[in-house]
């Protein structure tokens, strides 16, 4: 008979320094699980710790955390950033392996945070203009407003430029938390979290015209939601993000996506002082201001663009400049131009 002796381990007599990536990737997206992440979170982390793995073995080190260093994961960053990478992405990677180390420190794995130091890589700041009431307009137009299918688009356009639910989050809203004679939806976010939206009277209205005209039986309990098929079944977000992007084509609109239509919202919340910037961030369902103060950048800049302020220059009086007989002669020759036109 083999007698095994049993060993009993102490967490201080574990040598964290060779622990398997691997396994500590598993452990963090568990414990992202038990926190209440939504599954497309805890599958975002891991395919992007998983990056960091395979630059690991493709560099000829192995895939311990004693590799997790702000060495290497310096040049981590310039290795995609010399592939070609968006740098969305490659902030995305790091973004990752930042709560990765901090949550190893919390958990004991760590003595410290080994990512403290290591910045976010820039990303460019881009001004992203929301869709104009011309665009809108000419949305609708190409959309039948009584019929089953049209009324069901305008009213999931009109909601999502009214209220900013991600996709997800309106697809997921059940006829119940509908609350349209009270002027709000209730909708189920990121981790669980319920939140309200309120909805102005244009959307009330559009989405009576639906819910009361065209929205079919739904096709068992289970498919009870607010937006449904032609056949009575759940309507998925991918179907929505489908039909953005034909219903876009189809308006000489390409440009449209599901995200355009929330960056839409927060940018019209913002320029027409619906609400300051932490009603915005509850509506939005964001956990910090972060992602809202891009919101007030994107806002300021279509003030600037759509307002039509005289210029310092214009308030100084520069008499030197005002008459100069080559202005009056241009002048002169303008008012030709268009005269043999």
């Amino acid at each position: 008979m083999v007698n095994f002796r049993r060993t009993i381990r102490k967490w201080g007599d574990i040598d964290m320094a060779e622990l398997d990536l691997v396994k500590l990737i598993s452990h963090f997206a568990q414990s992202n699980k038990a926190e209440g992440k939504s599954p497309k979170t805890v599958s975002w982390y891991s395919e992007m710790l998983f990056d960091f793995v395979r630059f690991l073995r493709s560099t000829g080190r192995r895939a311990i955390l004693a590799e997790l260093n702000t060495a290497t994961v310096r040049e981590f960053i310039v290795r995609e950033q010399g592939r070609g990478l968006s740098p969305y992405t490659v902030q995305g990677r790091v973004r990752a392996l930042k709560a990765f180390s901090s949550w190893l420190f919390a958990e004991g794995y760590t003595p410290d945070n080994v990512l403290v130091n290591v910045k976010l890589p820039k990303v460019p700041t881009t001004i992203v203009e929301p869709l104009t009431p011309e665009e809108i307009d000419r949305l609708i137009s190409v959309q039948n407003p009584v019929t089953a299918i049209g009324s069901r688009n305008i009213a999931l356009l009109i909601t999502l430029l009214d209220a900013g639910p991600r996709v997800s989050e309106l697809c997921s809203v059940h006829f119940d938390d509908a609350h349209i004679e009270e002027g709000y939806l209730k909708i189920t976010g990121k981790g669980s979290k319920e939140r309200i939206l309120p909805i102005g009277a244009l959307t009330q209205k559009v989405l009576w015209r639906y819910m009361f005209h065209f929205r079919p039986s739904p096709l068992g309990e289970a498919n009870n939601y607010l937006f449904l098929t032609l056949d009575g079944k759940r309507l998925m977000p991918n179907a929505v993000k489908l039909l953005l992007k034909r219903w876009g084509r189809r308006a000489q609109l390409p440009r449209l996506h599901a995200h355009l239509c929330r960056h839409t919202c927060a940018t019209n919340f913002l320029i027409y002082k619906c609400g300051d910037v932490f009603r915005l961030k509850q509506i939005l369902g964001h956990s910090t201001l972060e992602m809202v103060n891009r919101y007030v950048h994107y806002a300021s800049a279509q003030s600037l663009i759509q307002s039509h302020t005289s210029s310092p220059v214009d308030h100084l009086g520069i008499k030197k400049l005002r008459g100069y007989k080559i202005d009056r002669l241009l002048k002169r020759k303008g008012h030709e131009s268009h005269s043999d036109h």
